[in-house]
């Protein structure tokens, strides 16, 4: 049976962390599959072993834990000898398709690039001197490279990144396995919400995400007009636990009117519980959470974030220029609509789309013998 190796930076929640748990289910019923993780494990990790895949969390957060995971990385390689090794994100593109070039010259190494900007503010100086390193091997380590969309293609090229084969891979709302669901919209608003117009935030606590913009907008738009609205924010960080974003929006004079969920398990329940998903981050590389909302009918406002530019639909607002009055004066339009009826968000699959199916699931049937 052919094998395949996925290797993760992480496994707690995010886009990337997506991917993998879309490509691991598909490939478990057609190849001998296992998942590492280089840092820590997290919800994700605990999905993937709930599917019978075989999960390896190698914990390396200090310098030294990174050397100790090499080689524990290394001796995995040489255990289960994958024919394939499938890479997401910088750190494991370096360090697990170096080694799998060096122990494994057969195998096959697939990078997956899951974001459309590199910049050391945004990233970080490790991360953004990793991927300048990856730029160099690029020729040399990876079979192809799976970009995430076009922008992540041209972006990365410029920066360095050269392979004879190469792919881009882009989400779409079709990959979502939900829909709207009336039901779980009842449930999540019950009597505590009833009647008021909730917008949505969805994303990791991370600098680029903006969640700043967000509150800072929800605030603006609260003092100026008023009204029954709440704004929610969920994601990993997104807790009452992170004091930095709880002492902004304390002093922000509306701290009733923000809800923090922290990382959802329920994804389904949130999107069809809001009645706006609004996006703040300055880039993404592939906007999950939109496709998301799309899927359940949601209405979008987006506040001109790099990689979103071929998003369309009748419920999306793309601002051409990240201007704050015009972000508020979108979310005020939004109010004065109103709410999108349930019964116009309802779709006939009655909230499930089983046979929905990630776009990389199609790459990787097509690229791999057990695909």
């Amino acid at each position: 049976m052919h094998r395949v190796m996925i290797v993760i930076n992480s496994l707690h929640s995010g886009g990337a962390e997506k991917t993998c748990i879309a490509l691991a289910r598909h490939l478990r019923q057609r190849c001998d599959v296992e998942v590492v993780s280089l840092i820590i494990g997290g919800p994700a990790e605990q999905e993937l072993r709930s599917l019978g895949i075989k999960v390896t969390v190698l914990e390396a957060r200090t310098f030294l834990q990174k050397l100790r995971s090499s080689l524990r990385l290394a001796q995995l390689m040489r255990a289960s000898k994958p024919d394939t090794v499938v890479t997401f994100l910088y750190i494991a593109d370096l360090v697990a398709g170096a080694l799998a070039r060096i122990l494994l010259p057969r195998a096959k190494v697939f990078w997956n690039i899951r974001n459309n900007v590199l910049s050391r503010r945004q990233s970080g100086r490790a991360t953004f001197v990793v991927a300048r390193v990856n730029a160099l091997l690029s020729r040399f380590v990876p079979s192809a490279i799976v970009y995430c969309s076009a922008m992540s293609r041209s972006q990365h090229e410029a920066l360095g990144f050269r392979n004879a084969v190469s792919a881009v891979v882009e989400n779409s709302a079709a990959n979502v396995p939900f829909s709207f669901s009336p039901a779980k919209r009842n449930h999540f608003r019950g009597r505590r919400f009833e009647g008021e117009f909730l917008f949505l935030m969805v994303g990791r606590f991370d600098p680029v995400k903006r969640v700043d913009v967000y509150v800072d907008a929800c605030v603006q738009l609260h003092r100026q007009f008023g009204g029954a609205m709440r704004f929610v924010i969920a994601g990993r960080g997104m807790d009452v636990q992170n004091q930095s974003l709880m002492q902004r929006i304390e002093s922000s004079g509306i701290a009733d009117r923000f809800v923090l969920l922290g990382h959802v398990e329920d994804q389904q329940e949130v999107y069809s519980a809001a009645d706006c998903l609004v996006v703040t981050s300055e880039s993404e590389g592939s906007p999950n959470a939109v496709y998301e909302a799309l899927a359940v009918k949601l209405p979008v406002v987006i506040f001109a974030t790099l990689g979103t530019e071929s998003v369309v639909g009748e419920t999306v607002v793309r601002l051409p220029h990240r201007d704050m009055d015009a972000l508020v004066q979108a979310m005020r339009e939004c109010v004065v609509k109103g709410a999108v009826r349930p019964a116009v968000r309802v779709t006939d699959d009655n909230g499930a789309r089983p046979d929905a199916e990630h776009s990389i699931v199609g790459y990787y049937r097509r690229a791999l013998p057990c695909g």
